[in-house]
This record gives structure tokens, sequence and C-alpha cells, in this order.
């Protein structure tokens, strides 16, 4: 897979779907993580004001955003960390939040690391970063599939409807506050602050 065409060659907010069943693998000294993308977030760079590059803001942190579509951006959330994906060219620092995973590979691993099982050990993009042992921010600017990330060529897994919602954490930044850019595999319970109710537990919402 060319993952830099991959992640340049489409609409940022196609890709935030178009990514939902792949798997997202972690070649660790503590073992081999892998899960399946059960939801995201596309953010629009420098005209999205709950972008990190909103306004063309650009520092040594966030400089990944600004690199060629594949690469790796780990920024600090309060004592948590996350990860978005660089998206489009090189200069155009668009990205996409990996919100959600459901485990496939390493699962009793993530449970140890996270303290934590059942839906609950991945079910957020700060608890999947725990959960697959990632504690700093030393691969950031690093690119998939070149280094310890891994993104599958094909889908995996198909959903059958995906859902389209205001991003979460978005505050008192209108109109990007109630645009619909976070994505989901609708019914999944590894996708974070779904009720209960709402989970498909037959299918997990995959065809």
């Amino acid at each position: 897979m060319d993952i830099q065409k991959y992640f340049e060659s489409a609409k940022t907010m196609d890709l935030a779907q178009d990514m939902l069943g792949h798997t997202f693998t972690y070649e660790s000294d503590q073992g081999k993580f892998s899960g399946l993308i059960v939801e995201t977030e596309a953010y629009l760079g420098p005209i999205d004001m709950a972008a990190h590059s909103y306004n063309g803001r650009h520092t040594k942190a966030n400089d990944p955003l600004y690199q060629s579509g594949g690469t790796i951006y780990i920024y600090s959330i309060h004592s948590w960390l996350d990860m978005d994906i660089s998206i489009q060219k090189a200069g155009t620092p668009n990205g996409i939040l990996i919100r959600g995973l459901q485990p496939l590979e390493g699962i009793d691993l993530m449970e140890k690391n996270r303290s934590k099982t059942g839906f609950d050990v991945s079910n957020g993009p700060a608890k999947w970063m725990a959960a697959f042992g990632i504690k700093d921010k030393s691969l950031s600017g690093t690119v998939l599939n070149e280094h310890n990330f891994n993104f599958s060529a094909k889908k995996v897994q198909t959903p059958q409807e995906i859902l389209a919602t205001p991003r979460i954490g978005v505050k008192n930044k209108e109109p990007w506050t109630s645009k619909n850019m976070r994505f989901i595999v609708k019914g999944n319970p590894y996708v974070s602050k779904l009720p209960k109710r709402e989970m498909n537990l037959d299918t997990y919402g995959w065809l």
C-alpha cells in the first residue's frame, strides 16, 4: 500500500470514514498490539477552529501535521496522549484523530496496561493509546508503515452503517462545534461514550 498516496488522494472527511474497518497495529518492545478502527474525527487545518493548526499555527510540536500524509502526530491533552494521522500533502496540515479501536491482538497486554477489561480498554483516544503502552511522544513524526505503526492496506471489516456526529470536546467554536466531523461504526461497543442501549453486541456493527 502506498500510504502517502492513500492519505493524500482523497478529501479529509472522506478518509475519516474510509479508515473505519482498517486495522491499526503497533509493534512495541512489550509486544504486538492491533485493533480495528471504529471511530475517527476529521480536523481541517487552518480553517478549523478546533484544529491544532488553526489559522496556520505551526510549532515544533504540531509539525507532523505539516508533513506528508500518513505522518503520526502524538500530542498531550491534559495528562493523556492522543494520536492524529496527518492528511493531505505536506504543507496542508489536516489531521484525523483515531478515537476508538476494537482490539484484535495483544488483548491481555492491553488489559494489563489499562488495568481494565471489556470495552473500557480502548473505547477512547487516550484509552487505546494507554492500552497499547504508548507513554510518550517519541514516535511523533514517524510515518505509518515505515516504523512501529502500521495501517492495513485494505479494510478487514466493513461497517453496516457509518454515523456522522459532532466531534467530542469541541466547545465554543461554532460553527465548528456543531459540524458532523466525527464518524463511528454504528453500534460498535468500542466507540467512546456509547450508551449501552445503542450497542450492537451481535455483530459489533460490521457486515
